[in-house]
């Protein structure tokens, strides 16, 4: 009498573990267009500059919608840990200050061929940002959650792409005592208000839109909603006032065009204004002179140059 072979399905209690991957995630950014709040395009490259004071020198992953992430492995991982330490043996320090900040450069590329920033590579539709972010971690060590992911936001370059009807305002900021000895100033930022009927105060006027500069000192604002009234009929004219912030002023440095980006401390928060670029580095000033201006609606404008130089 012959046997029958009964085959039993294979569970997990037939398996062996030999081993085991699990990675954690140090730093996750996702990087949204300012104005329609989606995912950006193009070869955008993220690199961790430093780790605190120690520089790190290590490229971000890229992965879907314009995410960017690190994980906490290899050199990184041992790069948190003494970060760490080094925070425990230091009194309360500044936001600014703490060891384990991640200082992070984000730029876009035209031909990939070029793996560092290059003024000439640059695509332009968005402005370059630089920025401190301070992980959540637990002695080096990041938490096996979320909790380390940021949404950050990229505002307009020189050639991004306009709506044939778009309300925008496109200008050249630059230092100097003259038009014909003036340099223009790299990473500007710029705030257009409202008018009010008293004199000009940017603290009571009601912002608008904002734009950042980029290495060339020029800008584009678009206006949205906010500037630009809803309805059957536009009016016929804007009246608008556009505000200038620059940062310090200083020899510029050719072998490296963004050692001049300021450097936005976010901190921990996953969204800010920040994060959003909508708040000014701490080292700009607001400069005394502004401009008024009235402009139609549905049209890109430009901005005189004599009225965007600074001394």
């Amino acid at each position: 009498m012959s046997a029958v072979a009964v085959t039993r399905p294979l569970t997990i209690d037939d398996t062996v573990e030999v081993s085991r991957v699990g990675h954690r995630l140090a730093l996750g950014i996702q990087w949204l267009d300012a104005l329609t709040g989606m995912p950006v395009a193009g070869d955008w490259i993220n690199d961790l500059e430093a780790v605190g004071p120690r520089p790190a020198g290590l490229r971000f992953e890229r992965h879907s919608q314009a995410r960017q992430a690190l994980r906490d492995a290899g050199g990184l991982a041992k790069r948190l840990r003494l970060a760490a330490a080094d925070k425990l043996a230091t009194p309360p320090l500044e936001v600014a200050d703490d060891p384990t900040n991640f200082v992070v450069r984000a730029f876009a590329r035209r031909d990939p061929r070029h793996a560092t920033y290059r003024s000439d590579n640059d695509p332009r539709q968005y402005v370059p940002r630089r920025l401190s972010l301070t992980p959540v971690q637990n002695g080096g060590v990041p938490p096996p959650s979320t909790a380390n992911i940021r949404t950050a936001w990229l505002w307009p370059g020189a050639a991004y792409p306009l709506a044939a009807n778009a309300s925008a305002i496109r200008g050249r900021i630059r230092r100097g005592a003259s038009l014909a000895s003036a340099r223009p100033v790299a990473w500007a930022r710029v705030v257009v208000t409202r008018p009010g009927a008293g004199p000009a105060d940017f603290d009571g006027e009601t912002p608008l839109a904002w734009a950042h500069g980029d290495d060339r000192g020029e800008f584009l604002v678009v206006l949205g909603t906010l500037a630009v009234p809803g309805g059957v009929v536009l009016p016929a004219t804007l009246a608008l006032r556009l505000w200038v912030f620059l940062p310090p002023a200083g020899a510029p440095e050719p072998a490296d065009p963004l050692a001049g980006l300021p450097l936005e401390v976010a901190g921990s928060d996953a969204l800010n204004d920040v994060l959003r670029g909508t708040a000014m580095p701490a080292t700009y000033v607001r400069q005394p002179d502004f401009v008024d201006l009235t402009l139609p609606p549905g049209v890109l404008s430009g901005v005189n140059d004599a009225d965007l130089l600074f001394a």
